[in-house]
């Protein structure tokens, strides 16, 4: 299984956990069957695109912003490297580097709304 499937299987996983709906709900708002959910939390099967935007859809998610859910939070000491990397970067790259974290924050579900 490659680093993808484990990352959107787990998201679907952790949407689930964190909408408080068993696997038969949870299957229930998306139109999934009960069995290929659980194939899919337990990473037997990775879903297809058209599964992917029946969950978003069910809980007005983008796929970026359901693929943040299963990315693990950066500890401290990798926030302290970030500020150390940015810290040492030119204006140049600081202008493109807040260039970037505009365009991610585009995916962001207040701009949605």
């Amino acid at each position: 299984m490659t680093n993808f499937q484990v990352l959107i299987n787990n998201a679907i996983r952790i949407l689930r956990e964190n909408t408080g709906l068993s696997q038969e709900k949870f299957s229930e708002k998306c139109g999934l069957s009960v069995e290929g959910y659980r194939n899919i939390e337990h990473n037997r099967y990775t879903p297809k695109s058209i599964t992917i935007d029946k969950i978003c859809d069910a809980f007005n998610l983008t796929p970026v912003e359901l693929l943040y859910l299963g990315m693990e939070l950066p500890s401290q000491d990798n926030k302290d490297k970030i500020i150390n990397r940015i810290a040492s970067l030119n204006d140049t790259q600081l202008n493109m580097l807040n260039d970037f974290i505009d365009l991610i924050q585009g995916y962001s579900v207040a701009d949605k709304k």
